[in-house]
């Protein structure tokens, strides 16, 4: 893992929403500004997300998750929002020695 293209996940909290583990947290992005982020556990591993609906800016963490197919929905209006797509625009995640590391590359901020 080159330091350079993986994030440090910091004020990390585990969460259990109907059965399955989630985490929030932040991250320091390398132009200084710290955004919140919404960690999901998917068939292809874990994914990170700004931990805001882009279109209501209420948070995601108790949106109902289809972990098959990527697609996480929104609490407060109901629209499906793929993980992988255009409007969250996730990222992987890696764990390390007991941490967790947000790919940098991501244009979450």
């Amino acid at each position: 893992m080159s330091e350079d293209s993986w994030l440090p996940v910091e004020r990390l909290e585990e969460h259990a929403i109907r059965g399955e583990s989630r985490w929030t947290g932040r991250v320091l992005l390398h132009t200084g500004h710290r955004i919140d982020i919404l960690i999901v556990r998917l068939q292809t591993g874990l994914w990170a997300v700004r931990n805001r609906c882009p279109h209501r800016d209420v948070a995601l963490l108790l949106g109902r998750l289809d972990e098959a197919a990527g697609i996480l929905e929104c609490p407060s209006h109901g629209w499906e929002l793929s993980l992988a797509g255009s409007d969250l625009r996730g990222t992987p995640v890696i764990e390390r020695n007991g941490k967790l590391y947000m790919r940098h590359e991501s244009p979450l901020g």
